[in-house]
């Protein structure tokens, strides 16, 4: 049979309770404490230092396979406005497409960009081109000059690829570019 309850035994109880109520509390504050600080990490790591892009066509085969997750490093981007080496694999925002494009550095702010013979020619020297699968592949019509402030880029897979040579409007500003590949 239950033993009655005094008064005294009630607040001994509700005691109790509040203590194992407190420490409850605090156990689920530091289970779900380390994850919320985690995800917090890993979304500040993605959205400042580093970007994850998505390639899924095959515009810079054989250098990034289509279907292809890439991690960029996008720090110096967003702390500045760095101009990036001539060759290096970029990620940019497209007005014209409004979409993300990886493509590689060919032009550099200042540079007269031509072709002939399946060659690139920067300032009338042909680029050695040794991450391309194919040489004495690239074609296109005409001279473009990179502005200022601009860059001129093109995907590797040069028969495959929608790039500078043929969007409507040739030059990116360097204010558009996002991060650089890593992996």
């Amino acid at each position: 049979m239950p033993r009655a309850l005094s008064r005294g035994d009630t607040g001994k109880e509700e005691s109790a309770l509040d203590e194992n109520r407190g420490y409850q509390g605090k156990r689920l504050q530091s289970d779900y404490g380390y994850l919320l600080v985690t995800v917090a990490v890993v979304f500040v790591l993605f959205k400042v230092v580093f970007q994850l892009a998505y390639v899924p066509t095959g515009s810079m085969e054989t250098t990034v396979p289509s279907k292809s997750l890439m991690v960029c490093w996008r720090l110096p981007y967003v702390v500045s406005d760095p101009v990036p080496e001539r060759g290096e694999v970029v990620t940019f925002w497209s007005d014209e497409m409004g979409k993300l494009l990886v493509k590689r550095v060919i032009g550099l702010p200042g540079d007269e960009i031509s072709f002939s013979g399946g060659y690139v020619y920067i300032n009338g020297e042909r680029l050695e081109e040794d991450y391309l699968p194919q040489q004495g592949i690239t074609t296109s019509d005409g001279v473009f000059q990179v502005p200022d402030g601009c860059l001129f880029l093109l995907g590797d897979n040069r028969a495959g690829s929608w790039d500078s040579r043929s969007w409507s409007q040739p030059y990116i500003p360097v204010s558009k570019l996002q991060a650089r590949v890593l992996v």
